[in-house]
């Protein structure tokens, strides 16, 4: 992940930390921040709870509120990091798993955000001014996913498609994710003209769903259709080791 603002150019990798801590044992991760411009720059470091919503929306909350929450066993070795000009800093991440074996029967997950505020001021002696410039607020999250080795089921349901009000050219397609692991889902249309039976396999959606999380996907049907009569197939693909999830509905295409 890289974030470019006003007069500044910073590298933070990875984007995402990925635990599979079991009761007792500590998990460390690096996280490196590259600083490509001429100014120094600071970030704190905080944690937050979080959610997607049904649309794919980040929705956050205060840490170790959420009954999936992990920021309790997330710490870091600084709450505030400065990188000079031109160098790189690491802060380092650490899962501390606690001993109660009974909180290691799902997966769950935090934000660790990296926040800076900078101030510079600066001098124009040709028109003798003084200006303060306020840096732009740069704000990145790193997501942080503690899935324990003994939590693997992947399983989902696809609910319903439904037409767009509005977009005779739209549907959206309903599914939860029902197994124990976060998934990685693919969801497109193939349509089957009812009279001439000829195929269109349209372009797929690519999203992720925590469990237990539901997610509505609009699925678009491009110009390049024909008009007619349709057997429309809404396909939910979550990976090769789990079978096909599908809604079938007839539709007209005008």
């Amino acid at each position: 992940m890289s974030v470019n603002a006003v007069s500044q150019k910073i590298g933070i990798q990875p984007s995402i930390l990925e635990f599979h801590g079991v009761p007792g044992v500590t998990e460390s991760q690096v996280i490196k921040i590259t600083n490509l411009s001429d100014a120094k720059v600071g970030f704190q470091a905080y944690l937050a709870d979080w959610l997607r919503d049904s649309t794919g929306a980040h929705q956050y909350y205060k840490p170790d509120t959420l009954n999936r929450s992990c920021a309790a066993w997330i710490a870091t070795d600084k709450n505030f990091i400065e990188v000079e000009p031109g160098k790189s800093a690491d802060l380092l991440v650490r899962l501390q798993a606690p001993s109660d074996t009974s909180l290691f029967n799902k997966m769950r997950w935090a934000m660790l955000f990296l926040q800076s505020a900078e101030e510079q001021d600066s001098a124009d002696r040709k028109n003798k001014q003084f200006n303060t410039k306020i840096k732009e607020l740069l704000r990145v999250g790193i997501h942080i996913y503690q899935t324990p080795p003994s939590v693997t089921k992947m399983s989902a349901k696809a609910l319903t498609l439904k037409p767009v009000q509005g977009d005779q050219h739209a549907y959206d397609f309903y599914m939860v994710n029902t197994g124990e692991t976060m998934l990685q889902c693919k969801a497109h249309l193939a349509l089957t003209n009812i009279e001439s039976g000829r195929e269109y396999k349209l372009e797929k959606v690519e999203f992720p769903v925590f469990p237990e999380g539901k997610r509505t996907v609009r699925l678009t049907i491009p110009p390049t259709v024909p008009r007619g009569k349709y057997s429309a197939l809404a396909i939910l693909d979550i990976g090769e080791d789990a079978s096909l999830e599908a809604i079938e509905r007839t539709i007209e295409v005008n």
